[in-house]
């Protein structure tokens, strides 16, 4: 089976690593900082020239798109195993990916470029009062973000003008992701939409499939297939969106796989990672489930590690070995039932040995699942 090699090793990569297994397939991973090989789920790190990578390894992907300009990264991107450069080339760059969008007539928010911080102004005039200011490059988990209103001090700092753009703030009833592989033969797969919550920017969980998103299913899907065809993408890829009145909207896309698609892992006959490999190594053209349980995934955000959680019933605890910091994504737990009131209850068994916070959002998950 072909090698794959996931460049970063975080927690996606790790996760990828432990799907290969699944189909015999060898995965390791590489630090993107370092250049050092992290073989499968170890944390044994090696050294290794960059000839005998490209030797080694048929396959080459990454689980980060903001891999920035490095002498390494340049040089990997340059091998014959590396895939989906024009995605890696586009998307990782919030104005060519407004531009695609724009260019492909799928829905996204209204925007401009800020080049200079009189741009802001302007910005205001045409787009509204409200905005949202994002970097172009490496903002996520809410950083790199700003929200002015017109004829109010802002606090974006001068130097950042020249790497904004500035969108007009959405209307929004709830934010929806569509996670989808391309194959190499032109087939598709899909998930069913996943409804997501964020806090401070980050993602604190996840109902999958989403209530009430049947009639929001295929116009999701044809705006994703547009957009790995027009890229000629290869491999699992996520689209976050925002549902209005006029339909979806297209937030952010991500040429990987995705935080808001682990409940996939739980939730369904192949996870988002096996689906991945597959497409990436021709492995297998998975079969279209006909049914998902219903799933909760709650991320686990600067906590501690609570071993109760793996002997409780019904429970997947995912913990990633990273070192504690405050809003830092450690870990994640999936729930998963038939149906919506024995999700319920199981979610009821987990609360008391959540913090104060995470119980918290778990309530709200209950919440949303009691009424759909």
């Amino acid at each position: 089976m072909k090698p794959v090699l996931v460049v970063g090793a975080g927690q996606l990569g790790l996760m990828m690593a432990a799907a290969g297994a699944r189909f015999g397939i060898p995965v390791d991973r590489m630090d993107h900082v370092t250049g050092e090989l992290v073989p499968g789920t170890s944390n044994l790190r090696l050294q290794m020239p960059l000839d005998e990578i490209e030797q080694r390894y048929d396959i080459i992907t990454a689980e980060l798109e903001h891999l920035g300009d490095t002498p390494l990264l340049n040089s990997v991107k340059a091998t014959k195993s590396w895939c989906n450069g024009t995605a890696f080339e586009i998307l990782p760059t919030r104005e060519k990916q407004k531009e695609m969008l724009d260019e492909l007539q799928v829905a996204t928010a209204p925007w401009q470029f800020l080049s200079a911080e009189a741009d802001l102004a302007s910005a205001h005039e045409t787009l509204g009062q409200k905005l949202v200011v994002k970097s172009i490059r490496d903002g996520y988990d809410g950083k790199g973000q700003w929200r002015p209103v017109a004829d109010q001090a802002h606090d974006i700092p001068a130097e950042a003008f020249g790497g904004l753009i500035a969108e007009s703030m959405v209307d929004f009833s709830r934010e929806v992701s569509l996670v989808g592989a391309r194959f190499a033969n032109g087939e598709y797969y899909f998930f069913p939409l996943t409804e997501n919550y964020h806090h401070e920017g980050i993602l604190r969980y996840s109902l999958g499939p989403a209530p009430k998103t049947e009639a929001l299913q295929a116009g999701a899907q044809a705006m994703l297939s547009a957009i790995m065809e027009h890229l000629d993408y290869v491999g699992v890829m996520a689209m976050e969106c925002f549902q209005t009145e006029q339909g979806l909207i297209v937030n952010e896309l991500a040429p990987r796989v995705h935080n808001s698609g682990h409940w996939t892992q739980a939730g369904s006959d192949y996870s988002q990672f096996d689906l991945h490999l597959s497409a990436l190594t021709g492995a297998a053209v998975p079969h279209q489930p006909e049914s998902f349980p219903v799933t909760v995934m709650l991320n686990l955000i600067g906590c501690e590690w609570n071993a109760e959680w793996q002997a409780l019933p019904g429970i997947q605890c995912y913990w990633y070995g990273k070192e504690r910091r405050d809003k830092r994504k450690l870990g994640h737990i999936n729930l998963t039932a038939a149906t919506a009131a024995e999700l319920v209850k199981q979610c009821q068994n987990l609360m008391p040995y959540l913090d104060a916070e995470h119980k918290g959002f778990l309530e709200e998950a209950v919440a949303l699942l009691s009424a759909s």
